[in-house]
């Protein structure tokens, strides 16, 4: 492994929305993240080690083949590229991606599907977490036998035993897509004979979404050569029912992606389709199970070439904006942003550093990777096969935001599946805002596990509820915003990610309790930590004594807040904090 250096920042541009809110993103160059031509094909922001920031992964798919790449969040602004483990040496023609905690034992274990060649298909693979955020192979996995024409894979829990099964999609030679059951004993079981596995189309994305808010997760596969996409109805395990009186299963594009989100707030997931070959793209707004197309709508006037998606709040105005990326496709050279007005109403950002990035997309993923508050995006690239990828740093201000991580228990550990929704008074309106769990979104694209709520003017958050893939409820009141929670299923809220401080320390928890813990640079080995109280007076004070880490006993503390100094040779930063 080596790190990479400081990013440097090499443009911004500040965009208005509205009167109030505004969104602005910088690019970055992070050594090797942003400066390796390859062949990328899926975006993946996953915390693989499990310290609260999330990482990179890329795969890459050229014909000849091509290692995939890990990039570890230090938490510092800087990564670390992961150069020696098995996950970044298969050297094969890989494209989707998905990572989730298959095993329940804490961390992300990860399918990554090929494309054959020359008429023979490849082989997928499955690599096992071994808890640290390195991976092993499994050769003999169910999952890795078959030789296909992948797409696509995406996880979630079928059978309700709350261990997460496997959905692949294949395109070419044998396309039958395939499903594989989660023994609850690190292996795997194909199982054919079911509906969703009996189709015959080439196949791309694959959605898992409570369309028709009955509390499980339906399925959504976009197919390509003009045929219709088909959606299967999730009518109890392993029995579904396929829909075709909708008008999303109907007048068949090439469609490559798909993202579900709830754009207008309205508490049901509505639907965008990335469609490809000269073809536009389309937005269905769902009303109670029933979808009307939005033929009118920005993101469906534009006629191209789109694979994937992904919908976040970039400006944190508490309404889901889109991302859609684009390639191949003659005089289309950009992605496209389009920023929502809170309706489901989009208007396409033509003059951001984000929405002006030339070259092809394949895949992009939105996470916070400073743990800021504000949603960072990545790009896979891919134009010519040799384009180096893309880390767009979000650098909004003026609207406030929460942050919830959900953990499993007895439902998947990953959470995939749950539904979170949240309250808070915006600009004098009751706003209820919705998200759902995924491993998975848009075409070769996975979002950051941690959910992420725009909040606008609102400082609290008046109502969490998750629903858990167990059929359990649960509901929190009153919760600061601009932090960020982990909720343990049945265990209670409770703040969780480590937050950054200036110049590359990391301070957590915050707010603090008995310990306060300080991270430092690993090349500033002596620094004196002081603590002040909001009248200036000093009331604790150490030196870290060449060690990277720093815990300072505040147990005798009263309750409030507080002035963190952290002193080296050259400069001093400060951070308020809270002491409960």
């Amino acid at each position: 492994m080596k790190n990479t250096t400081q990013p440097k920042l090499l443009f911004c541009f500040l965009f208005a929305v509205g009167i109030l809110n505004s969104q602005s993103f910088e690019e970055t160059t992070f050594e090797d993240i942003t400066t390796t031509p390859s062949a990328s094909r899926s975006a993946n922001f996953v915390d693989v080690n499990g310290d609260g920031w999330d990482d990179i992964f890329f795969t890459n798919g050229p014909t000849v083949g091509q290692n995939n790449m890990l990039y570890l969040n230090n938490g510092n602004e800087t990564f670390t590229t992961v150069t020696a483990d098995d996950i970044v040496l298969d050297n094969d023609r890989s494209d989707g991606a998905s990572f989730a905690d298959v095993d329940n034992d804490g961390d992300l274990d990860a399918v990554v599907v090929t494309y054959g060649r020359n008429g023979v298909g490849k082989k997928n693979y499955f690599y096992r977490n071994n808890g640290n955020g390195t991976f092993e192979y499994e050769p003999n996995n169910a999952i890795g036998i078959p030789l296909t024409y992948s797409e696509m894979v995406n996880w979630i829990d079928l059978n309700n035993d709350q261990f997460l099964d496997a959905y692949i999609t294949n395109s070419v030679v044998s396309t039958r897509n395939l499903y594989f059951e989660n023994q609850g004993d690190g292996s795997f079981e194909p199982v054919t004979g079911l509906t969703i596995t009996s189709e015959t189309l080439a196949s791309r994305s694959i959605t898992w979404i409570d369309y028709d808010g009955d509390g499980d997760s339906d399925l959504y596969v976009t197919n390509e050569d003009n045929d219709n996409n088909s959606l299967f109805r999730n009518d109890g395990p392993n029995n579904f029912a396929q829909i075709t009186n909708l008008s999303i299963t109907q007048n068949g594009k090439n469609s490559a992606g798909s993202s579900w989100a709830d754009v207008d707030n309205d508490g049901d997931f509505d639907l965008f389709i990335a469609n490809w070959d000269g073809q536009n793209n389309q937005l269905f707004i769902n009303e109670n199970g029933t979808f009307t197309e939005q033929l009118g709508s920005a993101v469906a006037s534009e006629i191209g070439s789109s694979f994937g998606s992904a919908f976040a709040d970039v400006d944190n105005d508490a309404d889901l904006d889109l991302l859609v990326c684009n390639a191949y496709f003659t005089g289309q050279v950009t992605n496209s942003l389009f920023i929502n007005d809170g309706a489901g109403n989009f208007t396409k950002d033509t003059s951001s550093s984000l929405a002006n990035h030339v070259g092809n997309t394949f895949g992009c993923a939105f996470g916070d990777y400073n743990n800021d508050g504000w949603q960072d995006v990545i790009l896979a690239n891919t134009l010519n096969e040799n384009q180096s990828n893309s880390l767009f740093k979000n650098t909004g201000s003026g609207n406030n935001w929460i942050k919830i991580r959900c953990v499993g228990n007895p439902s998947n550990n990953s959470a995939v599946g749950a539904k979170v929704r949240i309250r808070a008074t915006i600009n004098g309106n009751n706003v209820w805002q919705t998200r759902q769990i995924e491993a998975a979104s848009g075409y070769c694209s996975q979002n950051s596990f941690t959910n992420h709520f725009g909040l606008g003017n609102a400082s609290n958050v008046a109502e969490i509820e998750i629903q858990w893939p167990s059929g359990a409820v649960e509901t929190f009141t009153d919760i600061q915003g601009n932090n960020t929670y982990k909720v343990v299923e049945g265990e209670g809220i409770q703040l969780g990610t480590p937050k950054p401080i200036k110049y590359g320390y990391v301070i957590y928890p915050v707010p603090a309790d008995d310990v306060l813990v300080i991270n430092f640079p690993k090349d500033e080995l002596i620094l004196k930590v002081e603590l002040f109280d909001l009248n200036g007076r000093k009331v604790k004070e150490e030196t870290n004594n060449k060690a990277v880490s720093l815990e300072m006993d505040v147990s005798q503390l009263s309750a409030g807040e507080y002035i963190v100094k952290i002193t080296n040779t050259i400069k001093t930063t400060s951070q308020k904090i809270i002491i409960k």
